[in-house]
């Protein structure tokens, strides 16, 4: 039995009930680098998890992506609170035996190198499962482990590049563009990680068995596309979808338009009922009537001209006067806001979407809170970020493991 099943159905009538979180008692041996696998075992520690980052003793390239606090990179910061960190020097035979220790105790193995290297360090899925039988092994690589690109690093643009989304990303008659959010396609595959290991853990506890799970960024991708690769396989032509700006491809109007004082208005409908709503809302009476637009595929067919009155209509008044008129109609609508409008908007802070954490090295810093509310398990960032190998003392004394040996 693994740190995952001790005392997981343990009670006690005569102490009131615990909250805990939903992976406590889970220990992650965290063997990552950069955003994918980070981000991933980052957010097991939010749901509880004792998550082990493991790095050599040369930190690894997120310590020094600017921009800095205190020298350290914020994407290292961001990927890497709720973890303890310590460091081990995996090409030494010392040290390798003492991550195989840690390994003992460990429910899970986050790993997110190039095919390969890991092994090469001794700590590949069957060097790890004849020391754990029971560990939730996961490789997570760009493209897979077989095949021509097997060994190519996966960096979020050139994924973007490769999967097609750059393809349909950008201004109508472009070539195409990366998108600007740089870690997109990082933070999918992260998520998809998280997954998998509880889903690899809900097996472990049916079966009593461990196992390997592997995931790529391109599948990760390709599964975020879905609707655009469904358009393609459908079409009549074979031709690939291009980029329509902010519009969306299946639905009309269903986009950003400018108004008159400068400002992006988007909106969103899905729904023909939506749309007579819309007419009543932008007072135009007249597009409610006409049969071309009655249904969504009559819509998408007239697009170019429908969208063009619409642009000319919403740039007569300013953002707010359509806001109010939206919703009043309760026709689906935002404003684009920046970075700084989020941070302190009354929804953001009425729920708690960002926090702040005090830390030891970086001072306090804002993050962006669990995407998760459980109401007996919570969820919560309890441990700052530190520095690499602060805890490496700790962790070793804690699972009795001899620093020296």
């Amino acid at each position: 039995m693994t740190a995952a099943d001790k005392g997981a159905d343990a009670t006690s009538d005569a102490s009131p009930p615990v909250r805990r979180r939903v992976l406590d008692g889970i220990r992650v041996f965290d063997l990552t680098l950069a955003a994918v696998g980070p981000w991933a075992s980052k957010l097991l520690g939010q749901l509880g998890a004792d998550v082990i980052h493991v790095e050599g003793p040369k930190p690894e390239l997120a310590h020094n992506i600017p921009p800095r606090i205190n020298g350290t990179g914020v994407l290292y910061i961001s990927a890497n609170y709720n973890k303890r960190n310590i460091t081990l020097d995996l090409k030494d035979d010392a040290d390798r035996a003492k991550a195989l220790r840690i390994i003992e105790h460990c429910d899970v193995f986050v790993q997110n190198m190039r095919p390969g290297a890991v092994e090469k360090l001794g700590l590949g899925y069957d060097e790890v499962s004849r020391v754990n039988p029971e560990i939730i092994y996961v490789s997570a690589s760009a493209y897979g482990r077989v095949g021509p690109m097997a060994t190519e690093a996966g960096v979020d643009p050139l994924l973007q590049a490769f999967c097609g989304w750059s393809s349909i990303t950008g201004p109508p008659g472009s070539g195409g563009e990366m998108f600007r959010h740089f870690a997109h396609l990082d933070l999918t595959t992260s998520s998809t990680i998280v997954e998998a290991v509880l889903a690899a853990l809900l097996a472990r506890r049916r079966t009593g068995r461990g196992q390997h799970v592997e995931i790529e960024m391109l599948a990760a991708a390709l599964s975020l596309q879905t609707t655009r690769l469904a358009e393609y396989f459908a079409s009549p032509t074979g031709e690939p979808p291009g980029p329509l700006g902010s519009a969306a491809a299946t639905t009309v109007p269903h986009q950003a338009f400018r108004c008159q004082d400068g400002r992006w208005l988007a909106i969103g409908v899905e729904a023909d009922e939506q749309w007579l709503r819309l007419c009543r809302a932008v007072d135009r009476p007249d597009l409610a009537t006409e049969e071309r637009y009655r249904t969504n595929r009559g819509r998408v067919a007239g697009r170019d001209r429908l969208i063009a009155d619409l642009e000319g209509h919403l740039a007569t008044k300013p953002l707010a006067w359509w806001a109010l008129r939206l919703a009043r109609e309760g026709v689906p609508h935002a404003r684009l806001g920046d970075f700084d409008d989020l941070r302190h908007h009354p929804q953001v802070l009425a729920n708690d979407f960002i926090g702040d954490i005090d830390t030891a090295h970086f001072g306090r810093i804002a993050v962006e809170s669990p995407p998760w509310r459980f109401a007996a398990t919570p969820a919560s960032p309890v441990r700052a970020g530190g520095l690499s190998g602060e805890h490496t003392a700790e962790v070793l004394h804690e699972l009795g493991i001899d620093a020296d040996g």
